[in-house]
C-alpha cells in the first residue's frame, strides 16, 4: 500500500515537473487575478478618485514593448546559442524563473488591457488599474535587464553544463533516499529514473562534442568523474533492485552492441560502463584532434575513478577499469603508431603506472599482478613498432620506468619476496621479442639500451637494499645479449651505459607534459662500481662456460644423431614388417 502511495505522489510530481509550461500559467495567473481580486476588495479610498486623476491609457503600449524585448532577445540569444549548445531550448523550457516571468509580462500585460476596459465602463475598477500601473508594470520594468542578463548567463556553456551536472548530481543523492528505495521496487519508476540518469549523461556527451572551449571541455570530463565517483560512494546504500537494466537503458546508444547484460547486472557498474565509454569516446575525439592535454585528463580523470573504486573495495569496478585502461591504452597504440607520436603513450604510462602502485600499496596484490603482466605485454608490443616508428622505442623505457618504480615500491613494502620476483621476472621480459625472428633484428634494435639502463638502476637499488638475488637476475639477463653483442662489444656498451647513469641528472633540460623529470637518473650511483665488478665476473664465467658447452654440444650433437639414426632405422623396420606378405 504504501508503494502506492509514494508512486501516486511521484506521479503528480513527475505531472508537474514535465508540465511546467502549463504549472507556470496556473500559478502567474492565480497570482495576478488573485492580486486584483484582494486589491479590489480592500481599497474603498479609490472611490474618492477621478478616473481622469489616473493615466492607465498608456499601459497596453508599455507591456507590450516589455513583452516584444523581452521576447525578441530570448528569440536571438536562444537560436543562436542553440547552434553549438545542443537541446539548449529544452533546458530552457524547464527553467522555473523564465516560465515565471514570462507569464508574468503576457499575463500582467493582459490585465492592463482588461483593467483600461473596465475602467471606462464602471469607476469602480479603478483599483485594478492602480495595482496594474504602480506594482505591476514597476516590477516588470525593474526585471526585465537583470532577467536578460540571466538569459545570457544561462546560455554560456559553463552554466548549461553545471545545471545539467546539478540536476544529475540531485538525482543520483536521491537514491539512497528511503523514499526512492521504496519506490525502485515499481519497475515503471526504476526505468525513468534510469533512463533520465542516462538522457543527462548523453546531454554532456553532445555538449563534449559541440563545445570548443578547453574550460568547458574539461569541465564535462571533470563532472562526469564527480557523479561516477559521487555514484560510487551511494552505491551500497542502493535498493538493488536499481542495478537490474531496463529497456531504456539496454537500447541506450552506448550499449547497442552490448550482450553481456546479466553480468553488468550482476557486478552491478552498468552505470560506471555508460560514463568509461564516454570518456573513451571523447579521448579518442581528442588524440584525433591532437588535444594531448584533454586526452590526458580523460585517462587522468579514468585513474580518479579507479582510485575511488580502490578506497571501496569495489573489485568488479576495479577490473573494469584495468580493461578500460587496456582499451585507452590500445586506441593511444595505433594512433601513436599511425602519426608516429608517442606523447599520449607517455602520459597515459604516468597515469597506469600509479593506478598500479595504488593497487599494490592497497594490497590488491592479483590485480596489481595482472595490470602489471599488461603493462609487459604492451611494451613488449610497443618494441616491435620501433622499425616503423622509432619514437616507440622511448616509450618502452617510458613503460620500464613504470615497471621499475612499482618493483621499488614493492620493496620498501615488504611485499612477499616471490611476488617480487615474478615481478621483477615480467620487467627483464620487456626487451625481450617473441615471435621475432632475430636474424631479422639489427642489434642495436634488439637489445634496447633504455630499458638496459632502466634494469641496471634498478638493480644498484637492490645492491643499496641488500637484495643480491635480484641484482643476480638482473644481471643474469643482461648476461644474453652477450651471445648477440660479442664480448668487445658488449663490455663497451655496459661501459657506456654505466658511465651516462653516473653523468644523469634528477633534472632533464627540456621539459615535457610530466615536468623534465629524468627517467633514467638513479640516486644510487655510488654502486655503479660494485654492479661492474659483479657483472664482470659474471662475463668471465660466462665465457668459461661456453668453451665448456662448445665441446659438450659437440659431443652431444653425435650422440643425438646416432640415437636418431638409431629409432629412424627401427621404424623402418616395423613399417616393412607391417607389409611384408604373411608366410
Amino acid at each position: 500500500m504504501k508503494l502506492h502511495i509514494l508512486y501516486f505522489c511521484y506521479k503528480v510530481i513527475n505531472f508537474i515537473l514535465t508540465n511546467r509550461l502549463f504549472i507556470s500559467f496556473i500559478i502567474i495567473s492565480a497570482f495576478v487575478f488573485g492580486t486584483d481580486f484582494l486589491f479590489t476588495t480592500q481599497w474603498n479610498r479609490l472611490q474618492e478618485f477621478s478616473p481622469t486623476t489616473i493615466g492607465i491609457d498608456f499601459a497596453p503600449e508599455v507591456w507590450l514593448s516589455l513583452l516584444s524585448l523581452v521576447l525578441g532577445t530570448l528569440i536571438i540569444v536562444i537560436s543562436i546559442a542553440s547552434q553549438n549548445l545542443p537541446k539548449l531550448v529544452d533546458l530552457y523550457m524547464q527553467d522555473w524563473q523564465s516560465l515565471f516571468y514570462v507569464w508574468f509580462l503576457v499575463l500582467a500585460g493582459t490585465h492592463a488591457v482588461l483593467a483600461k476596459v473596465r475602467v471606462e465602463e464602471d469607476r469602480s475598477f479603478l483599483a485594478s488599474a492602480v495595482l496594474n500601473d504602480c506594482l505591476f508594470l514597476p516590477l516588470a520594468i525593474v526585471l526585465v535587464f537583470p532577467y536578460i542578463y540571466y538569459i545570457l548567463r544561462c546560455t554560456k556553456p559553463v552554466t548549461v553544463i553545471e545545471r545539467i551536472f546539478s540536476s544529475h548530481l540531485q538525482q543520483i543523492n536521491l537514491l539512497p533516499n528511503p523514499y526512492v528505495s521504496i519506490l525502485l521496487n515499481n519497475p515503471q519508476f526504476k526505468s525513468a529514473y534510469q533512463s533520465r540518469l542516462f538522457a543527462s549523461l548523453n546531454q554532456l556527451d553532445n555538449l563534449l562534442s559541440y563545445v570548443t572551449l578547453k574550460e568547458a571541455q574539461a569541465q564535462i570530463i571533470e563532472q562526469i568523474t564527480e557523479l561516477v565517483d559521487r555514484y560510487i560512494i551511494l552505491k551500497p546504500h542502493i535498493n538493488p533492485q536499481f542495478f537490474l537494466m531496463g529497456q531504456e537503458v539496454r537500447t541506450d546508444i552506448s550499449f547497442r552492441t552490448t550482450i553481456e547484460f546479466e553480468e553488468l547486472e550482476r557486478s552491478r557498474i552498468f552505470y560506471e560502463q555508460k560514463c568509461f565509454r564516454l570518456l573513451n569516446n571523447a579521448y579518442t575525439q581528442f588524440i584525433e584532434k591532437h588535444e594531448f592535454d584533454l586526452a590526458s585528463l580523460c585517462v587522468s580523470e579514468i585513474y580518479r575513478v579507479g582510485i575511488t573504486a580502490i578506497s571501496i573495495g569495489d573489485d568488479h569496478l576495479i577490473d573494469t577499469t584495468i580493461v578500460r585502461f587496456n582499451t585507452i591504452l590500445r586506441i593511444a597504440l595505433k594512433h601513436g603508431t599511425r602519426n608516429n607520436e608517442a606523447r599520449n603513450l607517455y602520459n597515459f604510462a604516468f597515469h597506469y603506472g600509479n593506478f598500479i602502485s595504488n593497487l599494490v600499496h592497497s594490497q590488491k596484490i592479483e590485480q596489481a599482478k595482472l595490470s602489471f603482466h599488461y603493462l609487459r605485454l604492451y611494451g613488449t608490443e610497443i618494441f616491435k613498432y620501433g622499425k616503423t616508428s622509432p619514437v616507440m622505442y622511448f616509450i618502452v623505457d617510458v613503460f620500464a620506468a613504470e615497471m621499475k618504480k612499482i618493483l621499488m615500491l614493492a620493496h620498501e613494502l615488504n611485499l612477499d619476496t616471490a611476488l617480487q620476483s615474478e615481478l621483477l621476472f615480467e620487467m627483464l621480459q620487456v626487451d625481450s621479442l617473441p615471435n621475432f625472428m632475430k636474424d631479422d633484428l639489427d642489434k642495436g634494435q634488439f637489445v634496447d639500451n633504455g630499458v638496459r639502463t632502466l634494469q641496471i638502476g634498478l638493480a644498484l637499488f637492490y645492491l643499496k637494499n641488500d637484495r643480491p638475488e635480484f641484482v643476480e637476475r638482473i644481471i643474469n639477463d643482461i648476461i644474453d645479449d652477450l651471445e648477440y653483442w660479442g664480448k668487445e662489444s658488449f663490455c663497451r656498451l655496459i661501459e657506456m651505459t654505466c658511465k651516462h647513469l653516473q653523468l644523469f641528472n634528477h633534472h632533464f633540460w627540456e621539459d615535457t607534459d610530466r615536468g623534465n623529470l629524468n627517467i633514467y637518473y638513479t640516486p644510487y650511483k655510488d654502486y655503479i662500481d660494485q654492479f661492474q665488478a659483479l657483472l664482470i665476473s659474471r662475463i668471465r664465467l660466462y665465457a668459461d662456460n661456453s668453451l665448456e658447452l662448445d665441446h659438450q654440444r659437440e659431443e652431444l650433437s653425435a650422440k643425438e644423431l646416432e640415437r636418431i639414426l638409431g629409432r629412424f632405422h627401427e621404424q623402418m623396420l616395423r613399417y616393412l614388417h607391417r607389409f611384408s606378405p604373411e608366410k
